[in-house]
């Protein structure tokens, strides 16, 4: 169970969660789930449909397209966002890199357990995350 110190360094230092109070913080963890994963385990398949995002509490998660790697993600990054957004099929594979601790929402906890307020901002943040990355891979195209 996350305490009140915990959720604060995750309001702080995780980008989902900026711009959020400890407490609220505290009340997604209480309504999502937090699942510890083996190293190699598949977390979704691209291609197939989904309703739920992660964000990373330990380890390190790999993402494949076509089976080539797109990137290992660690520590506060999220990944899955975009499922729950678009409600399209995952664009791309997840397996745990390393043992990890990732936690788990699914598109029910924006919609009908969390306050609005409190669910513009994540999905805001959501955005933001979605930005920047649309930004680096244009830096990358683009070189």
């Amino acid at each position: 169970m996350l305490n009140a110190t915990q959720a604060a360094a995750l309001a702080k230092n995780v980008d989902l969660f900026r711009g959020l109070q400890a407490e609220d913080v505290h009340k997604i963890f209480q309504k999502g789930r937090t699942l510890n994963l083996a190293k190699d385990s598949v977390i979704f398949f691209e291609g197939t449909t989904g309703n739920e995002m992660f964000v990373i509490l330990g380890g390190k998660v790999a993402l494949f397209k076509d089976k080539k790697p797109l990137a290992t993600l660690g520590f506060g990054q999220t990944f899955g966002e975009m499922a729950v957004v678009s409600n399209e099929p995952r664009s791309a594979t997840a397996v745990a890199a390393e043992d990890c601790k990732i936690y788990v929402m699914d598109e029910t906890l924006f919609h009908k357990l969390l306050t609005k307020r409190v669910s513009v901002e994540l999905l805001m943040n959501i955005v933001r995350i979605l930005c920047s990355r649309l930004r680096e891979t244009n830096k990358r195209v683009i070189s």
